[in-house]
């Protein structure tokens, strides 16, 4: 009854604020039984007319975290959870649209369980069904420059959504203007990932001699088992490492390595792999979300989707939001070890799309270490030049935000100061990132 009355309370107090942001949202069903959600903001940059500046499209990771909920309310949107507006709101100077992607996630929705993707590329054609049907109902934005931005597992599908959107631009069935795609903290190689997880810990002195050797000895198991074509397998070994780091650093927050995991997240005695699934979902969302809402009698995220938001958005009844989707990743289970280097490097040989890494350096789960293995192996024509360009620093506002490395169409953005969601635990260092991409701000 008490979130009741405080639901009362915020649409009393706040509700209206919706109305002050130019947007659209909708359904395309991107296939038979298979429905997507979409929800776009018009930037609010001084400009005559918004599709002067670029389109921005934000995908959260898991799979199966809600970029409607986590990025938006989390993250980037307008307004935070408690429906204030946020100062660094990627809204004021780009066109945001939150996609809840894959289908099954977040207002996403399907008929029959059996409609959930299996693959990426699964994933990449539902998501060029989905800006079909987006520029369907927002013409206006044909042409105008696109820009993919994925978290986590995000940054994974939105590689081959690049493929794919790539080739529907050549063969003229879609009007869009992919000029870049921006893999923040992605989980691109889970192996090196997996690998690295054990080193990066012992240097922090987060474990002992005995915590690394055992972290590592299931590391390992995850590589022999992926290396011998047993992908649902290593999938579960690379669940069990991460309940080994779980066990040796006594929790230590896999989204930033100077905290540790919250109370209410699933505890040792869970079986692994539903207890690293259940890590993996929550993709970076601020893990002190729900107790700041207990403290300040807010509504949690799940509240808030479900009432206020749903209610705006005329989501039908029989759809429940949830920050995160069990089903779609149990679903890709299969694929979800495996790399998109080769998709990375394709991209790179064949078109001028800019490919933009980004990493926060306290994350674990998707860490910098990790990310420099597969990126001295990519196979392109400016890997060598890559390799000699000179690392930069990043300053704002007499701030050392970071680094950056270029060559070619091809970045990597060290930033400090942030765990797995760089944008959110430091806006200031993104703004390098956003701006070398697009220009702007």
């Amino acid at each position: 009854m008490l979130w009741f009355l405080l639901l009362i309370s915020i649409i009393s107090g706040s509700y209206a604020q919706f109305e002050n942001y130019e947007q659209n949202y909708g359904y395309v069903t991107v296939r038979p039984g298979a429905h997507m959600f979409y929800w776009l903001f018009h930037t609010t940059a001084n400009v005559a007319n918004y599709t002067e500046r670029p389109l921005i499209v934000w995908l959260q990771g898991g799979p199966g975290g809600s970029s409607t909920g986590i990025g938006n309310f989390d993250i980037l949107g307008p307004l935070d959870l408690s429906l204030q507006e946020r100062n660094y709101t990627w809204v004021k100077n780009f066109n945001v649209l939150f996609v809840d992607n894959p289908v099954g996630t977040g207002f996403s929705y399907v008929d029959d369980l059996q409609y959930l993707t299996t693959t990426n590329d699964e994933i990449a054609l539902d998501f060029v069904e989905l800006m079909r049907g987006f520029y369907r109902d927002n013409p206006e934005f044909e042409g105008v420059p696109l820009y993919i931005y994925g978290q986590s597992y995000g940054g994974k599908m939105a590689i081959d959504m690049g493929i794919r959107i790539r080739e529907a631009e050549s063969a003229n069935t879609i009007n869009s203007n992919l000029r870049g795609i921006a893999m923040g903290n992605a989980w691109i190689s889970p192996i090196d990932a997996t690998l690295t997880w054990g080193p990066q810990l012992l240097a922090a002195g987060l474990v002992d001699q005995a915590g690394f050797e055992e972290i590592q000895r299931h590391a390992r198991e995850a590589e022999r088992l992926f290396n011998i074509g047993q992908f649902v397998a290593s999938t579960n070994q690379w669940a069990a490492t991460q309940q080994a780091v779980f066990r040796s650093t006594t929790r230590v927050d896999f989204y930033n390595i100077l905290t540790k995991m919250p109370a209410f997240q699933p505890d040792t005695f869970q079986d692994a792999y539903s207890f690293a699934r259940d890590i993996m979902v929550r993709d970076g969302l601020q893990t002190t979300i729900d107790s700041i809402a207990s403290e300040r009698q807010q509504l949690t995220l799940d509240q808030l989707m479900n009432t206020i938001v749903k209610q705006w958005l005329g989501i039908p009844e029989h759809v429940v939001w949830s920050s995160s989707s069990s089903p779609v990743f149990n679903t890709l289970r299969g694929d979800f070890m495996k790399p998109v280097t080769e998709s990375i490097e394709k991209l790179l040989n064949e078109t001028d799309i800019i490919l933009s890494k980004y990493n926060g350096n306290l994350d674990l789960i998707c860490n910098t270490p990790g990310q420099l293995l597969w990126v001295d192996r990519l196979q392109w024509p400016g890997a060598e030049g890559y390799k000699n360009a000179p690392r930069m620093p990043i300053w704002e506002n007499n701030r050392l935000e970071g680094y950056y490395k270029s060559y070619g169409n091809f970045r990597f953005f060290w930033i400090n100061e942030a765990g797995h969601s760089a944008p959110r635990d430091n806006p200031a260092g993104l703004l390098e990132v956003l701006r070398d991409m697009t220009s702007f701000p």
